[in-house]
């Protein structure tokens, strides 16, 4: 009798111990889940991975812009349910996700933008456009807090910037040498020195690709050089038939035909003569040449 009341103790103390034990786990379980359980962190990494996922050839400042409001818009305080924010039960934890949010949306952004600026880069058609854009967007990146000096991202950014110096020096070259253009009455002789040196630096940077890889992609860039040297072959015949134009008639006011031979046919006709079609390699050279003759 004594064994069995013995053994009907243990037995209500081993019950006791076990429904405190589950008591116990159930009263700890929903504190983990509702800490787990913040929807609004979810929901930025999600847009984050969004962002990563779009396709490469299609520039999303629009979406990085909406990611970066909702950032901002879950971390402000929303009293009282949510007195620090909506990342965190502390205003250091909202803090925290904050700063590690923006963080990963740049990153994924900046990546992003790099490999789309590269595809804009590769192809042969450069869009002014997407050519503004990028560098608009590129000096946005630039001056970010959140870029890590010296970091990948922070060579490609300044890997685009290069290729971007170099497209708009070689379009400021080429239009400087369409423009190219002297009157009869600025100077006596057409400079001839600074067209080959023109000339020379064109033929340089076609074959030497262009001095960047990058550019040397853009068909209309190399389109344009190529067509440097006709374009200054007619900026000299153009000098050449206002000169003789400008001359006309001027016999009439010559004491004699040696006069006039020595003071302008001679001249006239010796700057004619000094068209050389080795600086040129113009097709219409010698039509143009016999007709100011």
């Amino acid at each position: 009798m004594k064994t069995l009341k013995i053994s009907l103790i243990i037995i209500v103390v081993t019950a006791i111990c076990v429904r405190i034990f589950f008591w116990i786990q159930s009263t700890t379980e929903p504190g983990k889940v509702k800490k787990n359980g913040n929807s609004f962190r979810p929901q930025i990494e999600q847009e984050i991975e969004s962002l990563k996922a779009m396709p490469d050839n299609k520039l999303s400042k629009d979406f990085y812009i909406k990611v970066a409001l909702d950032i901002n818009y879950f971390y402000k305080p929303l009293p009282p349910k949510y007195p620090y924010g909506r990342f965190g039960d502390t205003q250091s934890e909202n803090d925290q996700w904050k700063d590690t949010f923006e963080k990963n949306l740049y990153s994924a952004y900046a990546e992003k933008f790099v490999k789309q600026a590269k595809i804009v880069f590769r192809g042969s058609q450069w869009n002014p456009e997407d050519l503004k854009f990028i560098q608009l967007e590129k000096n946005e990146l630039k001056k970010s807090k959140l870029l890590v000096e010296g970091s990948p991202v922070d060579k490609d950014l300044s890997t685009i910037q290069t290729a971007l110096d170099k497209y708009n020096e070689i379009v400021t070259f080429i239009s400087s040498c369409k423009d190219f253009e002297y009157s009869v009455i600025d100077i006596a002789h057409f400079p001839i020195a600074d067209v080959q040196s023109k000339i020379s630096h064109a033929d340089s940077l076609l074959s030497n690709r262009m001095e960047n890889e990058f550019v040397n992609n853009c068909t209309h860039i190399r389109d344009g050089l190529k067509e440097i040297p006709q374009a200054l072959f007619n900026k000299h015949v153009g000098y050449l038939d206002n000169k003789i134009n400008n001359l006309l008639g001027l016999y009439k006011f010559s004491f004699s035909q040696k006069e006039y031979s020595n003071l302008y046919y001679i001249p006239i006709k010796a700057e004619i003569d000094a068209l050389d079609n080795q600086i040129y390699k113009a097709p219409n050279f010698d039509s143009e040449y016999g007709r100011l003759l």
